[in-house]
């Protein structure tokens, strides 16, 4: 396999400590300052609204690109701001908050989305089964919008982008080769994601459907397989 020259990861339950908080490991953090001393890139491939990834990105000293709203806006400080989709979500989101009124409550993150937008299940309802709910809602009415749950939230994506075509996107404007990249996540959603990598690994943790997609699954959850990654990336067994 080819030196490994960028990894991109999923935020919530992959840079996080577990898949039930939003504190970031710092196991991951300090794993990926050493490998970006090597000059390895990282980016942040997520499905949170572009200013909280490009927020982590400048904090996080991050020298990759920024994936943000399921991989409808890269960013960069060279590139600027790429929109890479042609239709907005919003008209589906605006008609399941009122559809689905008490099922799911509305994200702050809507205010600064543009593209892809979140709705949480509201406490006291199994997520899985609204989430089933709204997708066939959505789906049988908006052939132009696609429904993902990412345990985190319900994410109503414009059919014509995905992480996966985001992650594409980023490898060609870098010159890069997909065998050069490596790919981290937990959930369903990012599956497209590891398709598009020579390397798509799926935390110890991670969804069945994701597990199946990966290359290899590492036995350590959220954030400590980022730590994992990277020790196997500075031994030289991948």
């Amino acid at each position: 396999m080819a030196r490994i020259k960028i990894i991109f990861t999923d935020l919530d339950g992959t840079l996080t400590e577990s898949r039930r908080t939003y504190r970031i490991s710092l196991q991951a953090v300090e794993a990926i300052r050493r490998v970006q001393e090597k000059g390895v890139l990282v980016s942040i491939v997520s499905s949170n609204a572009i200013p909280v990834v490009i927020g982590l990105h400048r904090y996080l000293d991050l020298k990759g690109p920024a994936i943000g709203e399921t991989g409808a806006l890269v960013y960069s400080e060279d590139w600027g701001l790429i929109e890479l989709s042609s239709r907005s979500a919003r008209e589906a989101y605006l008609d399941v908050l009122e559809r689905f009124k008490g099922f799911v409550n509305d994200s702050w993150q809507n205010r600064f989305r543009l593209y892809d937008f979140a709705l949480r299940v509201a406490r006291g309802f199994d997520g899985e089964y609204v989430y089933k709910q709204v997708k066939e809602y959505v789906e049988s009415r908006y052939d132009w919008v696609r429904t993902g749950y990412s345990k985190y939230a319900i994410h109503l994506t414009p059919s014509d982008v995905s992480k996966g075509r985001a992650v594409r996107f980023v490898l060609e404007k870098l010159g890069l080769s997909i065998e050069e990249a490596a790919g981290v996540g937990d959930s369903s959603m990012d599956i497209d994601l590891l398709e598009s990598v020579g390397l798509g690994v799926a935390t110890g943790d991670a969804d069945d459907e994701l597990k199946s997609a990966a290359h290899i699954v590492l036995d350590a959850p959220a954030g400590l397989a980022i730590a994992k990654l990277v020790e196997m990336i500075e031994k030289g067994s991948l």
